[in-house]
């Protein structure tokens, strides 16, 4: 092993080490992921107001593969990125090919991976986002901000419900903006396809 080690060159030392780094951080993503571990607390329904018809589905809009809809840049694609381009370098180096040729074919590993992991996703998140779920079980779930909620205006926001990853329309209960990344609760069901909801850290103060 030492051997091995010694005999690298420096850059080729650097490729190995990013992309021992970088496999660490994918892999430890990829488990995240799968795992989808539900931190929601079911208790968090008690007190809160629910008007309409709860048996009535909550109607999840399927996007359709476009660039609006399509993620390339990401955490996830971002370190698939890295972990290629990082070991393709090193395994060219060690091969003895030269410096630019590493880099030029490394770049287009690292590319296609990149690709291929936000493709994957993307058609994950759009079966996700599919099905229908009573719209009462959607009562005190917590979520993100998908796509911002302007003052008296309707926004998304995506949670989980029942183990399912879901994207809905959502006003703020009290009609302020919300921006995209805020943490958010629903407090409330408006119709069959839209909640309103309240900041995290108001709901935990109140």
């Amino acid at each position: 092993m030492e051997t091995w080690w010694e005999g690298l060159s420096s850059l080729n030392r650097f490729f190995v080490c990013s992309a021992t780094v970088f496999s660490i951080l994918f892999i430890w993503q990829i488990i995240t992921t799968a795992a989808g571990v539900d931190t929601h607390d079911a208790g968090h329904s008690g007190g809160s107001d629910i008007h309409g018809d709860l048996s009535a589905p909550i109607h999840y809009e399927v996007h359709e593969f476009s660039a609006d809809a399509f993620t390339l840049i990401s955490v996830r694609s971002l370190l698939a990125f890295a972990t290629i381009f990082s070991w393709s370098g090193a395994i060219y180096l060690a091969e003895g090919a030269s410096i630019i040729f590493a880099l030029i074919y490394s770049f287009v590993w690292g590319a296609l991976a990149m690709f291929g992991v936000s493709l994957i996703l993307h058609f994950l998140l759009r079966m996700q986002e599919q099905g229908n779920i009573s719209a009462a079980w959607a009562i005190g779930e917590e979520g993100v901000v998908y796509i911002n909620i302007p003052a008296n205006g309707m926004g998304k926001v995506r949670l989980m419900i029942r183990g399912v990853m879901s994207v809905i329309n959502a006003r703020s209960r009290n009609a302020s903006p919300i921006t995209e990344g805020t943490k958010v609760r629903v407090v409330n069901i408006i119709n069959q396809n839209t909640v309103e909801v309240i900041e995290l850290w108001d709901s935990e103060v109140g």
